[in-house]
C-alpha cells in the first residue's frame, strides 16, 4: 500500500471515530436532559439561560440546539446571558457557535455589550472568535466612541486591533478623536492619532480638532494636529476662528503659535483684526500683529492711518508702538503742534527727528505752528532738534516775528536763547496775514507805510512787557527808529498809551513803581503819590486854556530836560518833562489860578525844580477831568 493511501486511510478512520463521539455525546446530552424533564430546543436553552441553569445550558448545547432563539426583547441567549452577568454560560455560548454578529433591535451586539460591563476577557474572546467589533451600547452610542468617552484604552486598543473604523462617528455624528478630545481623554487621543485617526474631520458642529484640543488647552498636540491635517482655520461652534477667539481673550503666546501654524485673522485681512484692536484701545494686540508683519501704514474704514487715529485719541502709548514699527511720523508734527500736544511732539521728534518742511502751497513749519497755538514745550524741543529759528512760517517772516505779535513770550525766549538777531528787520513788503494778526493799527500802517521796522518795535505793540524785556535782555536796540516817519520803539508804545511798555522801554519795572503823579485839571493842582499811596508832594499847576486843552488819560514821563527850548513856540520850559512822547509835559512857568498854558502843564518856579527832582521817567501820570 502506497503512503497516500496509508494516510487516507488513517484520516477516515479518525473522522468516523470523531463523528461516533460526537453522536455519543450528543445522545448522552438528550438521555440526560430527558432524564431531567427539559426539552431540547431553542426556547428551553434561552429559558436555562435567562434562568442561569449552567449545566442545563451544557446539556441544551450538547444536544446541539438552536441558540440563535430571541426574548421578547429581540435578545439572543448569547445577550442574554451578558446581559444577566452568566459569565460562564456566555463563554459555554461562545464555544459552541453561538452567533457572535448577532444584534438586538436597539443594534446592541455581544461584543457591545461585554464591552459596556466592562468583561475585558470575554471581550477578548469573542473577538478572538471572529466577533465584528461594532454595536451599540445599551445607553445608544456607538461601542468604540463609548470606549472611547469613558477611557477605555485597553478595549479601544483591541477594537482598533480588530479592524474597528478609526474613522467613524458616534452616534451624534462626532469623529473618534473628537469624542477623546471632549472627553478629557489626552492618553486616548494620542493613541487614537497613533493609530491613524482622522485629525482633518470635524465634528457634529463643523469644529475642528484644533478648536477642541485649544479648548483642552492641550497646546502641544496644536503642531502634531495641524501637520496630521486639522486646519487652522476652521471656526469654532460660535463662528470664531481659532486665532480670533484668543486675540479676543488676550492670549498674546498662543497667537503667536496659531499664526505660525498658519491661522489667520477673520477674512484673512489683517488689516480688520489691527483696526479692530486700534478701536478696542487694545495695545497688546496691536504689538502682536505689527510684530506678524502687518503695516503699520494701514488705513482703517475712514481712511486715517493708525498714527493719525492714535494722534487723534490722544494716545501717546499706540503712537509710540506704531512709530516703534516704522510708521512714517513726519506727516504728524503739524497737527500735534496744531492741537499743542508736546508729548506727542516730543515722542515724534525721539523717533523721527526734524519733520521736513512741507512743500508750497502750504509754507510752514511745524516751529510755526507751535508759535501759532502757543505752545512752548513744543517748540523748544523742536528747536533743540535742531529746528531752523530763522526758516520762515506761514505769513512770510521769522519766527521770531511771529512770536511777538502773538505774545508769545515764553517762545521769544527760546529763540532769543538759540541765537537769534533781535535786531533782524521785518520783511518786507508784509503778507496781508501777518498784518491781520498784528494788534494795532499804528503798527499795521507802519508795516504797510515804512521801512526799518525791527521786533522790539513790534513788541512795542504787542502789549507784552515780558517780551519787550526778553529782546532788551538780548540787545535789541530801543534807540533805533523807522527810516520815513522816525518812529521810535516808545513811540508806538505811546501811540497805545501802554505805560507799562514805556517803563520797560525806559530801563524800569513794569509792575513796581515808586511813586505816580495825579493831575486834577478842575482844582488845578498836581499830587504825588509814593507806591503805598502816601503823598509826597502837591503844588498848584495852570493847564491848556480853551482851544489849547490839556488831554486826559494815563500817561508816562518819557523824557526830562533841566534846559528846553519849546520847537512850536520858540519858548523857554525850564524842568521839562515830556507825557508818553508828546508835545506836552510838565515844565517852570506862569500860574495864574487858572488855566492858561498852549496845553502844557505849568508848575511855578521853585516848586517846578522841586517837583522835577522828586520824579523819574517812567513815572505814571493820571491827567484826570
Amino acid at each position: 500500500m502506497s503512503p497516500y493511501h496509508a494516510l487516507r486511510t488513517g484520516l477516515v478512520a479518525l473522522l468516523a471515530l470523531s463523528l461516533a463521539a460526537c453522536s455519543d455525546s450528543r445522545r448522552d446530552a438528550l438521555r440526560e436532559l430527558g432524564r431531567r424533564g427539559v426539552e431540547a430546543s431553542g426556547s428551553a436553552l434561552l429559558e436555562s439561560v435567562e434562568n442561569g441553569e449552567t449545566e442545563v445550558t451544557r446539556l441544551l448545547l450538547q444536544a446541539g440546539v438552536y441558540s440563535g432563539q430571541r426574548d421578547a426583547a429581540g435578545n439572543s441567549p448569547l445577550q442574554v446571558a451578558l446581559e444577566r452577568k452568566h459569565l460562564a454560560i456566555a463563554w459555554a455560548l461562545i464555544d459552541h457557535g453561538a452567533d457572535l454578529a448577532t444584534a438586538n433591535p436597539a443594534g446592541v451586539t455581544p461584543l457591545s455589550l461585554a464591552v459596556y460591563q466592562g468583561e475585558t476577557a470575554l471581550t477578548d474572546r469573542l473577538l478572538e472568535a471572529g466577533a465584528p467589533p461594532v454595536g451599540m451600547t445599551p445607553d445608544g452610542d456607538k461601542v468604540l466612541p463609548w470606549a472611547i468617552r469613558n477611557g477605555r484604552l485597553a478595549f479601544v486598543r483591541h477594537l482598533m486591533e480588530r479592524g474597528a473604523d478609526p474613522h467613524q462617528n458616534d452616534a451624534a455624528g462626532n469623529p473618534l478623536f473628537h469624542v477623546a478630545i471632549e472627553a478629557g481623554r489626552r492618553d486616548l487621543a494620542e493613541e487614537l492619532l497613533a493609530l491613524g485617526a482622522d485629525a482633518a474631520a470635524v465634528n457634529a458642529a463643523g469644529e475642528s480638532a484644533l478648536v477642541a484640543a485649544m479648548r483642552k488647552s492641550w497646546r502641544d498636540l496644536y503642531k502634531p494636529l495641524v501637520l496630521a491635517g486639522a486646519d487652522p482655520n476652521l471656526p469654532d461652534r460660535h463662528g470664531r476662528l481659532p486665532l480670533q477667539a484668543v486675540i479676543e481673550a488676550g492670549n498674546l503666546e498662543l497667537a503667536r503659535i496659531l499664526v505660525d501654524l498658519g491661522a489667520r485673522p477673520a477674512g484673512g485681512s489683517w488689516a480688520s483684526a489691527l483696526w479692530q484692536a486700534i478701536e478696542a484701545r487694545d495695545l497688546g494686540v496691536c504689538r502682536l500683529l505689527l510684530s506678524l508683519g502687518v503695516s503699520p501704514e494701514t488705513r482703517g474704514p475712514s481712511g486715517l492711518r493708525p498714527l493719525e487715529a492714535a494722534l487723534a485719541a490722544d494716545r501717546p502709548d499706540f503712537l509710540h508702538l506704531f512709530l516703534c514699527y516704522g510708521a512714517d511720523g513726519d506727516p504728524l508734527y503739524y497737527e500735534a503742534c496744531r492741537r499743542k500736544m508736546d508729548h506727542q511732539v516730543s515722542l515724534l521728534i525721539a523717533h523721527c527727528g526734524l519733520p521736513r518742511p512741507l512743500p508750497a502751497p502750504f509754507l510752514d513749519t511745524p516751529l510755526g505752528l507751535a508759535i501759532r497755538h502757543g505752545d512752548r514745550r513744543a517748540a523748544s524741543l523742536l528747536l533743540s532738534r535742531g529746528a531752523s529759528p530763522e526758516q520762515l512760517v506761514a505769513e512770510g517772516q521769522s519766527p521770531l516775528c511771529l512770536a511777538i505779535v502773538l505774545g508769545r513770550t515764553g517762545i521769544v525766549e527760546e529763540l532769543l536763547a538759540r541765537g537769534v538777531d533781535p535786531n533782524q528787520q521785518v520783511r518786507l513788503p508784509v503778507s496781508s496775514s501777518f498784518s491781520r494778526i498784528v494788534r494795532g493799527g499804528t503798527m499795521r500802517w507802519l508795516l504797510k507805510n515804512d521801512r526799518n521796522i525791527t521786533p522790539i518795535m513790534l513788541a512795542a505793540d504787542s502789549g507784552k512787557p515780558g517780551t519787550a524785556r526778553a529782546l532788551m535782555k538780548a540787545g535789541a536796540k530801543t534807540s533805533v527808529w523807522t527810516r520815513r516817519n522816525h518812529m521810535w520803539p516808545i513811540n508806538i508804545a505811546a501811540r497805545k498809551t501802554d505805560v507799562k511798555m514805556m517803563r520797560v522801554m525806559l530801563g524800569k519795572d513794569p509792575e513796581v513803581e515808586q511813586r505816580r503823579l495825579v493831575v486834577d485839571l478842575s482844582e488845578q493842582r498836581v499830587w504825588v503819590y509814593d507806591s503805598s499811596g502816601l503823598e509826597l508832594y502837591t503844588t498848584k499847576i495852570s493847564t491848556g486854556k480853551k482851544g489849547y486843552a490839556t488831554p486826559t488819560g494815563t500817561f508816562a514821563i518819557t523824557n526830562k530836560y533841566r534846559n528846553w527850548t519849546s520847537t512850536l513856540y520858540d519858548a523857554s520850559m525850564p524842568c521839562f518833562q515830556r507825557l508818553s512822547c508828546g508835545d506836552f509835559g510838565f515844565h517852570q512857568g506862569y500860574v495864574p489860578g487858572y488855566p492858561a498854558s498852549h496845553g502844557c502843564i505849568r508848575v511855578p518856579p521853585g516848586n517846578a525844580q522841586k517837583l522835577f527832582a522828586l520824579t523819574e521817567l517812567g513815572d505814571r501820570v493820571e491827567i484826570r477831568q
